[in-house]
């Protein structure tokens, strides 16, 4: 027994070095190293783990103004459908563009992003007295092309699963919506348009065997409910798909 228990031991000893040995490895890798192994990810389509390794290029000592790191992790949070952080990173890339290569491509990925994709920002209703919540989104009219309907759902969700705080600028495919209850619409060229909601919150246990009960508030929530019970995708408005990602430098 007392052997095992030796062999137990240097067993964890040997062993417990390894996860130091790994985080300072990953502490001692440089910016290009990290965005490289970024980029790796996203040519491979590993595109959760390519924005995990950009986002931390982009928090090392010049990665924010590293033209590569900005670049792509926009088009990592693009593929990720978290659009606000693709167009923020787009529109930085842009600006730091300094090849006409480098020009080229971060337009392009502006204008693809554009020509899909209308922005809206929701402000606090007059009336509103919840510091965050929910958005829950309805398309109002139909979405006929396949892709744009699942990014459609997947943003959608996103929305429904996290509590956001107002103001907040949302990303969605051109077309009419309602958010809580309000309608607005998404024209391609036009400015962003405000939208003032009620925020809904989530309560939790309702005591009945340990299922979860949504709790709309705030006006015009018991219209918000129905529109997410009853959300319909009417057939409309076909668009193309998005480009190939071009991985080329």
């Amino acid at each position: 027994m007392r052997a095992m228990a030796l062999v137990a031991s240097l067993a964890v000893t040997v062993a417990m070095p390894a996860v130091p040995t790994v985080a300072l490895a990953q502490a001692g890798a440089t910016l290009e190293d990290t965005r490289d192994q970024g980029i790796l990810y996203l040519r491979k389509k590993l595109f959760k783990q390519a924005r995990g390794r950009l986002k931390a290029a982009y928090r090392m000592p010049g990665g924010s103004t590293d033209f590569r790191t900005v670049f792509y992790l926009g088009r990592a949070a693009y593929e990720l459908l978290l659009l606000e952080e693709a167009f923020e990173m787009a529109d930085a890339a842009l600006k730091l563009a300094s090849t006409d290569r480098h020009k080229r491509s971060a337009t392009e990925l502006v204008a693809e992003l554009s020509a899909l994709y209308g922005g809206v920002t929701f402000v606090r209703d007059p009336q509103e007295q919840n510091s965050e919540g929910r958005i829950f989104f309805e398309a109002k009219t139909g979405i006929i092309n396949k892709d744009k309907k699942q990014r459609f759902l997947s943003i959608r969700e996103r929305f429904r699963s996290v509590d956001v705080k107002l103001p907040k600028q949302v990303y969605l495919p051109y077309g009419e919506y309602r958010a809580n209850g309000v309608q607005f619409t998404l024209v391609e060229g036009q400015e962003p348009a405000e939208v003032p909601i009620f925020l809904q919150s989530v309560a939790g246990d309702d005591g009945g065997g340990g299922s979860n009960m949504w709790w709309y508030v705030g006006l015009g929530g018991a219209a918000a409910a129905a529109a997410v019970v009853t959300t319909v995708l009417l057939l409309n408005d076909p668009e193309p798909d998005r480009a190939n990602i071009d991985l080329g430098y």
